[in-house]
């Protein structure tokens, strides 16, 4: 049987071990995001790069955590409503004999057969269900990061738009379901980690 897949009969130990996936994931986040872990090493960096390049130097992490946030959010809500709507669009044009219909768009996604175009719709799809919840996540480390503050919940953050954007859309579209479901999990974590970095430093 694949990994994560359930017969009916598991009724109780679905849930149970969805839960569990979901809470295994956050001292793996936690690890990851702090400082010297593969978030503040990898992907870290590559916002740093970003925000000293377009505030020509006058911004960096330490000293503007709100606009890192910004641009972190910007290049995340570029990928979601921009790119994976054209990702999405295009899984629906190739799916459908008719082609795609823009009088009643909504129509396309129904008549879809299992494979490659519906999975790139249900990235689209997906993407948008998690926006949401890093948003407001975003929303509250904006209100609260000094220029004092961990550098975890950055990490965290950028990790969360990396799993989503990066590694979540590839192993979609390439069918990889384990990897799919688990970084979507660790992305939950990630904003899961990044709150509860907040919380802790201020108590």
């Amino acid at each position: 049987m694949p990994l994560f897949d359930f017969p009916q009969s598991s009724y109780i130990v679905f849930p149970l071990a969805t839960l569990g996936s979901y809470l295994s994931q956050i001292p793996v986040l936690a690890y990851l995001a702090a400082p010297g872990g593969l978030g503040a090493r990898l992907v870290t960096p590559l916002l740093s790069r970003a925000l000293v390049r377009v505030s020509h130097g006058a911004a960096t992490l330490e000293n503007s955590p709100q606009k890192a946030i910004v641009l972190l959010t910007g290049f995340y809500l570029a990928s979601v409503y921009i790119g994976s709507a054209v990702l999405s669009t295009y899984g629906q044009l190739l799916g459908n004999k008719g082609g795609y219909k823009n009088k009643e768009p909504r129509f396309n996604k129904r008549s879809l057969p299992s494979g490659l175009p519906h999975r790139m719709v249900a990235t689209h799809e997906a993407l948008y269900d998690i926006f949401p919840a890093y948003a407001v996540t975003a929303a509250l480390l904006a209100s609260t990061l000094t220029t004092n503050s961990s550098s975890v919940p950055i990490n965290a953050l950028a990790l969360h738009v990396f799993l989503k954007v990066a590694v979540f859309p590839a192993a979609y579209l390439l069918d990889i379901d384990p990897l799919r479901s688990a970084s979507h999990m660790g992305s939950i974590a990630a904003l899961l980690v990044a709150l509860w970095s907040v919380v802790s430093e201020r108590s």
